[in-house]
């Protein structure tokens, strides 16, 4: 793990996460893998993802699931210190419940396990303004990460699975003279071509999501 670099503020990191059962994520993935792989995967992301961003120095870390159900289905995979807060199905509603801040609010998806860490830890350490964001984009225009320092109108109503959430937070940014920090571009591995492009990243650097690694290998 990534050692943390220390902060001047309390962030607090968010993740928006399924139900890792069968069946109940990642369900464009179903046309392609069988229901009992497609969960296994998404189990391994979702380790993989709360592993690394425990490498941010952070007050809270917080997995939103969408009901009460899903956060007990969730427990056994969520280590501490994550806690888990139920009724949280959007990004609007995770930023709002994350509440004011002196440092970030971070929010990231669950299905991007090789986004790298360090450039987060750069971006927060460069980020001394009152109000900046930072944004993590994959190649088709969503994000596998949102951070805002100073959240209010800028993450409102994000089009949090849309592709035009890159584009929409590049034009709020701007009309508001709000610092912008753009992150490498991750795969959001939600359809059954990003499984194969993770797989390809993976054969060559397990090391970025080594969970997921180990699950292909153990379950080709």
């Amino acid at each position: 793990m990534i050692e943390a670099m220390p902060s001047a503020a309390p962030n607090k990191i968010a993740v928006l996460a399924e139900v890792p059962l069968p069946g109940r994520c990642l369900p464009d993935l179903l046309a392609a893998h069988a229901p009992e792989w497609v969960a296994g995967l998404y189990a391994a992301m979702l380790r993989d993802t709360l592993d690394g961003l425990l490498s941010i120095d952070a007050s809270e870390y917080v997995v939103y699931a969408a009901d009460d159900e899903a956060a007990i289905a969730l427990a056994a995979h969520v280590p501490a210190p994550w806690r888990i807060v139920a009724g949280v199905v959007d990004a609007s509603a995770a930023f709002a419940s994350l509440g004011a801040t002196d440092g970030s609010a971070i929010l990231a998806r669950s299905d991007a396990p090789s986004a790298p860490i360090m450039p987060i830890l750069e971006a927060l350490a460069a980020s001394s303004a009152a109000r900046s964001v930072m944004l993590g984009p994959s190649e088709d225009g969503r994000a596998w990460l949102v951070g805002a320092r100073g959240h209010d109108t800028l993450v409102a109503d994000l089009p949090w699975g849309s592709p035009e959430l890159v584009a929409t937070m590049r034009v709020r940014c701007t009309k508001a003279s709000v610092t912008l920090r753009e992150l490498p571009i991750a795969t959001i591995v939600d359809q059954p071509s990003a499984v194969l492009a993770l797989l390809e990243e993976l054969r060559r650097h397990p090391e970025r999501a080594p969970r997921t690694a180990q699950f292909v290998v153990t379950h080709a």
